[in-house]
């Protein structure tokens, strides 16, 4: 009775176990089908057959145009239209010619301040007409220094090379003063304008100063008469 009852008890385990793989094998090889009235899922977004090329996409934008600031004419002032109406009702004066005429002494110190023509001794006591106008420079030996009304006339000589002689005068109002230190025979450097191209008239000083040189017969005393 007992080996009966063991096998029939096998039996019904062995349908259990039967059983329970029988429906995890289906539910693995066999999946259940949907429920009526609902479909698989589908994506719903579907890509356009016929799109643009993005050149052709990006041609048909509108492109930005640039921002214009509205054009504002300046508000009219009334002042500004008076002024205006009275400059188209009146012509404008005629400007006239103005002419402004050089002192003596502003064209004397016109001619100081051009540049000065040096070592030309021979050249300017050979023709000194050819230096009208001219300022020059150069260095002569001290004679005198006479006083007038007018001024200072200062005599000096210039010796060639070939021992030749010549003499200038030189007219001064200011540059001496009142008592020039000047010494007869001693060198001095002279800048002064030809006024007439004459040796011995129309010859403005412009400027004297001492080279320390002096001639072999210089006496060392006062040109100052």
């Amino acid at each position: 009775m007992d080996f009966f009852r063991l096998r029939v008890i096998n039996t019904f385990l062995l349908f259990l176990i039967g059983l329970v793989l029988g429906f995890i094998l289906k539910d693995k090889f066999y999946p259940a089908a949907p429920p009526p009235g609902r479909e698989a899922y589908q994506p719903s977004y579907k890509p356009s057959a016929v799109a643009p090329p993005p050149a052709q996409a990006e041609a048909e934008e509108p492109a930005d145009e640039p921002y214009t600031p509205p054009e504002t004419e300046p508000e009219p002032s009334p002042g500004r239209e008076r002024r205006a109406a009275r400059e188209e009702e009146a012509p404008p004066p005629e400007r006239e010619a103005v002419v402004i005429e050089a002192s003596p002494a502003a064209e004397e110190g016109r001619a100081a301040g051009r540049r000065a023509v040096k070592g030309k001794q021979d050249d300017f006591f050979s023709n000194p007409a050819a230096f009208e106008g001219e300022e020059l420079e150069m260095d002569l030996q001290m004679i005198t220094a006479r006083k007038s009304q007018r001024g200072w006339r200062v005599n000096l000589v210039y010796i060639s090379p070939e021992k030749r002689t010549d003499y200038l005068y030189l007219d001064d109002a200011e540059r001496l003063g009142e008592k020039p230190d000047l010494r007869v025979g001693y060198v001095y450097r002279v800048r002064f304008l030809s006024g007439k191209g004459d040796a011995s008239a129309g010859n403005t000083l412009l400027s004297i100063s001492a080279t320390g040189e002096k001639a072999a017969w210089a006496t060392g005393i006062s040109a100052v008469e």
